[in-house]
């Protein structure tokens, strides 16, 4: 069975350049894995990947100055695209943006779409502490909404992490989790998602720690609309435009929570090269075929329902 990969990295020479100059290649406490063209077709041969939505992970690529960012961030989107024109059946990508600066954000994902043809944007759970969900966002929210397309969360490094806590070193572990959480949370309790109801969230690692929450989310919101604390919410509805890839560690147990949580149609694969080694890539293959879904299922999840996300028609 093919696979379309929704959660695949790529780095370019320009963005690691930038992280020593400022510092950041170690910010996450997760070394920085090499990257390059033969590496992303071995790993796409080796693991079945017919077609991969390329996006850039973490540390997102604004630290403090804002006009180097904007440079940056095209210099990042123009190489995907081009990558993309030269391999137009391997490659898709998700455009990244210049936040927390909401103008050039816009004009970058205007350019992005409309130009450059990327299938989506990514977007940090937080950029610079400005969470998804929050208001200042609205015009690039609004643009989404209108263009009616998919918006990759990626998590980030929050502003503050325990010092001495294993947790503190190693983000990937806790506080990725954490903050993709948080930012999920933020989007549906301040109606962000019902408000702008034709964007495409793809929420990565089996949904992080929203499936264990949600339930708490809709009583606790219920409970302050009665208090008169805050605006009413419907956090199902919110959920509806939820979609979830299995990057990470989804076997056995975190595609079941996932499940109770998400429909078979919003869920799909993510294999997080090249962050994650192709063989735990691989294995992930293997345990998706061996849990006992139905062969309707695997496909939904292998390539059919992210066909259906991005628009894209290679296999």
């Amino acid at each position: 069975m093919q696979v379309i990969d929704t959660h695949c990295h790529f780095l370019t020479k320009a963005y690691v350049d930038a992280l020593a100059r400022y510092d950041r290649i170690n910010e996450d406490g997760f070394p920085i894995p090499d990257w390059n063209l033969d590496m992303q077709l071995e790993y796409m041969e080796r693991a079945g990947i017919e077609h991969a939505v390329l996006s850039l992970s973490t540390p997102h690529p604004h630290f403090g100055e804002d006009e180097f960012s904007r440079e940056l961030n095209r210099s990042i989107n123009e190489e995907a695209a081009a990558l993309v024109r030269k391999y137009p059946d391997r490659f898709s990508f998700a455009a990244t943006l210049p936040l927390p600066n909401v103008g050039y954000a816009l004009e970058e994902a205007k350019y992005a779409l409309e130009t450059l043809g990327a299938r989506g944007v990514k977007i940090a759970s937080q950029s610079n502490g400005l969470y998804l969900g929050d208001e200042r966002l609205d015009p690039l929210m609004e643009y989404i909404n209108e263009r009616k397309s998919v918006m990759i969360i990626h998590p980030s490094k929050p502003q503050a992490v325990p010092e001495g806590c294993f947790t503190s070193g190693p983000l990937p572990l806790l506080e990725f989790i954490n903050d993709t959480t948080r930012a999920v949370i933020n989007l549906l309790a301040n109606g962000t998602l019902e408000k702008y109801p034709n964007v495409k969230v793809l929420v990565p690692h089996c949904g992080s720690f929203l499936p264990n929450i949600i339930d708490r989310l809709t009583g606790i919101t219920r409970l302050f609309e009665q208090k008169g604390i805050g605006k009413a919410v419907d956090v199902q509805k919110g959920l509806s435009s939820l979609y979830f890839d299995i990057a990470g560690d989804a076997f056995p147990r975190g595609i079941k929570i996932l499940q109770s949580l998400a429909d078979d149609d919003h869920i799909m694969f993510g294999g997080d090269f090249p962050y994650t080694p192709i063989p735990m890539i691989v294995k992930k293959r293997e345990d998706m075929q061996q849990m006992g879904f139905s062969q309707e299922c695997l496909e939904k999840y292998a390539y059919r329902n992210a066909e259906k996300l991005f628009g894209i028609n290679c296999l």
